[in-house]
């Protein structure tokens, strides 16, 4: 009888963990800070930009922009359009959570980003991306969206010189 127990206890941790591993792994956000180096208010964050998201043959993998009042760069997503804050909480829960799954399936071709500032446009900018999966104990925190599910995290981060239209720095 021990024994049962033990095998059932094991082969249901193994499940969650399993669970949780197919989930981060296939469920993504990326964080794209986008600055301007010539700007000193709200620290060069850059408002109603455009970014275009490209793989290694220069191909659009997705579509961004920032917000006209914090610069936060917003992923599009085909049907759900932008994760905005300002949406209704269920509205934005589901939007959150299919953005989480197409973006991971995506954000690991990035290579590249196009960014339209006004009449400033820079194209084919190389980008960095550094990536972090939940830890193992924070799976079960709910989230705004709803979701406890674990996620991996990508970040990146582009500063251009709108002045003379131009990258001064990437990374991730």
């Amino acid at each position: 009888m021990t024994i049962r127990i033990l095998v059932l206890v094991v082969g249901l941790l193994a499940g969650v963990y399993g669970y949780g591993y197919w989930h981060s792994a296939s469920h993504a956000t990326l964080t794209v800070l986008l600055s301007d180096s010539a700007r000193k208010e709200r620290e060069g964050r850059v408002l109603n930009a455009e970014l275009v998201f490209l793989d290694a043959s220069s191909k659009p993998i997705a579509r961004g922009k920032t917000d006209h009042k914090l610069g936060l760069v917003l992923l599009r997503h085909p049907a759900s359009g932008y994760c905005s804050p300002d949406i209704a909480p269920g509205a934005f829960r589901a939007c959150v959570l299919a953005q989480s799954e197409w973006t991971g399936g995506w954000v690991n071709d990035l290579r590249f980003v196009s960014v339209v500032l006004g009449n400033c446009r820079i194209e084919r900018v190389p980008v960095q991306v550094t990536a972090n999966r939940d830890d193992l104990l924070t799976w079960w925190i709910p989230l705004r969206e709803g979701s406890g599910a674990p996620l991996t995290h990508y970040a990146a981060q582009l500063v251009v010189d709108a002045r003379v239209c131009a990258v001064t720095g990437y990374r991730g």
